[in-house]
């Protein structure tokens, strides 16, 4: 696995998707395990807040290898 910088997108239940990079794809699948357990800790510099995972819809990232490759069959 690569230390490649990879982008996390959280999209949240009001329409605002958050994004940050992290070094590597383990880092990117430890981010995003706790962001789907523990909710989103957004901080802008300025105001740090917690967003509990029921406000988030989903938490995407590209080019992270699997051997599990799925396909959508059904709506």
């Amino acid at each position: 696995m690569t230390k490649e910088a990879r982008t996390i997108e959280v999209y949240m239940d009001d329409g605002r998707i958050f994004k940050y990079e992290v070094e590597g794809e383990d880092k990117a699948r430890e981010h995003i395990a706790a962001i789907v357990k523990d909710g989103y800790r957004h901080n802008d510099g300025v105001v740090f807040e917690h967003y509990p995972s029921h406000r988030i819809l989903k938490v995407k990232s590209h080019d992270i290898s699997t051997r599990y490759v799925d396909e959508i069959i059904g709506t």
